[in-house]
């Protein structure tokens, strides 16, 4: 069952990432003589943040506990950047007035198409260390496995988003429903963990160091 289920937390995160990339697109990008340009802004915006959080701040655990509290770190991380971000969604809807601002497109530019994507690629980063080197780990499947799960993810969020979410659904109740998703793939990857992280395990390796 548990093998069957290791790409769940790789797949949710990037359709989250996805998601809420395209929510910054549709809420920022505004009509008129410079939408090109405040598109092409945006998208390498949300490409750099993605980046940044792949390449930066994630070494390779040495120990199984250290890879535990990285990935509970990591999720941690990712679920209060998309609170932040369904908090703004809902006062740039509710508040008139409030994304006309000049400083409240960059905080939207921040909170919507930078700090997921960076707190996700973080995480996507650990899952991969995490199933790196240990035949394909629980929790990810390896890095190739755990990139290929996100980014179909991603194809997915784009498409859910991009089709029917923003306007059926309406943005906050997507946000927050990807909120939801993201809670429960950490639920998801806490399971698949949880053989491993027994105490006498991490205990073992606590009182070594």
């Amino acid at each position: 069952m548990k093998d069957r289920l290791h790409w769940v937390p790789s797949f949710v995160t990037g359709a989250a990432s996805a998601a809420t990339a395209t929510v910054a697109v549709a809420l920022l990008l505004y009509s008129g003589e410079g939408m090109l340009r405040s598109l092409i802004l945006i998208v390498a915006f949300e490409l750099a943040a993605l980046g940044l959080g792949l390449g930066l701040g994630v070494a390779v655990p040495t120990t199984r506990a250290e890879a535990l509290v990285s990935l509970r770190r990591r999720w941690l991380s990712v679920l209060v950047a998309f609170l932040a971000a369904s908090i703004f969604v809902l006062a740039w809807l509710f508040k008139a007035g409030f994304g006309a601002r000049a400083g409240t497109q960059a905080l939207g530019l921040a909170l919507l198409a930078g700090l997921p994507l960076y707190t996700g690629g973080q995480l996507l980063a650990a899952i991969s260390a995490d199933g790196s080197g240990r035949g394909g780990g629980v929790s990810g499947g390896g890095a190739g496995s755990a990139g290929a799960f996100a980014t179909l993810g991603a194809c997915a969020g784009v498409l859910v988003t991009g089709l029917s979410g923003l306007g059926r659904v309406g943005v906050p109740s997507l946000m927050f429903f990807m909120l939801m998703a993201l809670s429960g793939a950490a639920l998801v990857q806490g399971w698949l963990l949880r053989d491993e992280a027994s105490p006498a395990v991490v205990g073992g390796e606590s009182g070594a160091e």
